[in-house]
């Protein structure tokens, strides 16, 4: 029984989140779909983590063991023939048995997109915040160092499960540019072992705050410091500006090609 590491990505604009939710159209719905389509089988899959609805992923991994054997990139385009347009399988490769896509996981990469436009921006309005800029990036850099090391993140966002810990470790946070044409974007890029719900938007809300001087990098250190304080002032970023965008493994062996 082979198992297979799928790298998938998706415009979430049209997708109520990767989770599979009863009479919703979901990305792991629509995957799972296609891989029932195509070989008669529902296998459990495991993927790297969740993204909101609305959100956006880029190398979203997921786990999956198969009955029969399938040569990867076969297995890919066979996928890839089945599913809709905003929807793909990027990248197929066998992995050990046992491979989990989110237990495995090393670390989490995602990256927040914010156009800065004093007006509406037809273009990437699916894929960014359009906010009102500039803004002060080098006050935003001031804060966001604050949220790199291991901490207590309950006042950004909540855990996946009931009772379960908020604390994470964030690896690097970086605020950058990029310009093309008639457009100026900021890029808010995080890099954690694992994200909260609602995490990464909550970090974008509050250092596009920062970047707006409507709060300092000292308001952000407290919600880290004491994380139950000031929670209700962290709003969450729009999903649609949200971007998964990689995943890091570790041992990730590859098994040997099936016989």
């Amino acid at each position: 029984m082979p198992t297979y590491r799928l790298t998938v990505e998706y415009d979430g604009t049209d997708f109520s989140g990767w989770q599979v939710q009863p009479g919703r159209r979901t990305a792991m719905g629509v995957l799972r779909d296609a891989i029932v389509d195509l070989t008669s089988e529902t296998p459990a899959m495991t993927a790297a983590g969740r993204t909101d609805a609305g959100a956006h992923a880029h190398g979203q991994v997921v786990g999956v063991t198969l009955d029969a054997a399938w040569e990867p990139e076969r297995l890919r385009m066979a996928l890839n023939a089945r599913l809709p347009q905003d929807i793909a399988v990027v990248a197929s490769a066998l992995r050990a048995a046992g491979f989990d896509a989110r237990r495995d996981a090393l670390d989490r990469t995602y990256r927040y997109i914010v156009v800065c436009r004093d007006g509406r921006a037809p273009v990437p309005r699916r894929h960014s915040w359009t906010v009102r800029g500039p803004l002060d990036l080098a006050a935003m850099r001031q804060a966001a160092a604050h949220l790199v090391g291991r901490h207590d993140f309950a006042a950004f966002g909540r855990a996946p499960s009931a009772g379960g810990t908020t604390v994470r470790t964030v690896h690097e946070v970086s605020i950058d540019t990029a310009a093309s044409g008639a457009l100026d974007a900021v890029l808010i890029t995080v890099r954690a072992d694992a994200f909260l719900r609602g995490m990464m938007r909550a970090f974008a809300g509050a250092l596009i705050r920062v970047g707006q001087g409507r709060a300092d990098a000292a308001w952000v250190r407290g919600l880290v410091e004491l994380p139950a304080a000031d929670v209700q002032h962290v709003t969450l970023a729009p999903a649609r500006g949200l971007h998964q965008w990689s995943v890091r493994y570790g041992w990730d062996v590859i098994a040997e090609p099936a016989a």
